[in-house]
């Protein structure tokens, strides 16, 4: 498939909706989670409501990149991503801030496990060093069957073959480039650790798994710890997520194992970020 030159990103102020489209699909096993439970409402997080950070005012260049970013990701409607991302800015922060830090580092490209269709793959394009690589690996046809069988092994899980579906490389790839193949963007599709063969020389900066199930996330902090550089970065999402159990089981059972502690995000899903020590 021929790839096109990066996308150049947009730079102009949008401001975010306040309401978000109904969702078209389906409601998923978490938002039924959810509908049972006292009904939050933005005024409820009056408290919570907080200036962004320093760097925004002082360079305005990454005023503007934050914001693109941020109202992208704000605007997906619910019918394509049911949890609602517009409810979620805290994320696209935390990727701001860790993806900038590994920018720093003298080595290495991007990888993203589990891409769905291509909402945070999208984010940490936009915030990566341009000159680097991003490789995202997704069966791009939901989950598999493989792994939803180890799911139900550790606890009652609800979920199905094939829930995240429809998806496709295309469309990611069309997505992040805003209807272009960056040249800097590679998608790989199959069942992950399979898909991984032929990645071993490969060296990450910063690594984003977004896989859900215990499975495919233990897998993925497997096969990348030892060429993760050091002082790279590991954001894990839904450790905070009790749809999704086995992603906290998955990244504790590891970081006990390489002896490092996870530390969790404030992002809605709560995420969590290992470091790689430096030696």
């Amino acid at each position: 498939m021929a790839e096109a030159a990066p996308v150049s990103t947009p730079s102009e102020t949008v401001q975010a909706p306040v309401d978000a489209p109904q969702a078209t699909e389906a409601a998923s096993p978490i938002a039924q989670q959810e509908a049972s439970a006292p009904a939050w409402k933005a005024a409820d997080f009056d408290i919570y409501h907080q200036y962004p950070p320093h760097v925004f005012y002082t360079f305005r260049d990454r005023d503007a990149l934050f914001r693109d970013a941020v109202t992208a990701y704000a605007n997906v409607p619910v019918g394509d991503e049911p949890s609602g991302l517009h409810t979620d800015p805290n994320r696209v922060l935390q990727f701001f801030q860790l993806v900038a830090a590994a920018n720093r580092l003298p080595e290495g490209d991007y990888a993203e496990f589990g891409s769905h269709r291509g909402f945070s793959t999208r984010v940490i394009h936009r915030f990566m060093d341009p000159g680097r690589t991003l490789y995202a690996f997704d069966t791009f046809e939901g989950f598999d069957e493989r792994d939803i069988a180890i799911e139900r092994e550790r606890y009652d899980s609800p979920w199905e073959a094939g829930s995240f579906a429809p998806t496709s490389v295309e469309r990611v790839a069309k997505y992040v480039g805003d209807g272009e193949w960056p040249a800097n963007l590679k998608l790989v599709k199959g069942w992950f650790p399979d898909s991984y063969r032929g990645m071993k020389d490969r060296q990450w900066r910063f690594v984003h798994v977004d896989f859900d199930l215990y499975a495919p996330i233990r897998a993925a902090l497997d096969c990348t710890w030892d060429q993760v550089v050091p002082g790279g970065i590991i954001l894990i999402h839904d450790y905070g997520c009790y749809g999704f159990p086995g992603a906290r089981a998955a990244v504790d059972e590891f970081c006990e194992g390489v002896g490092v502690l996870p530390i969790e995000l404030v992002d809605r899903w709560s995420s969590a970020v290992i470091r790689k020590p430096l030696r």
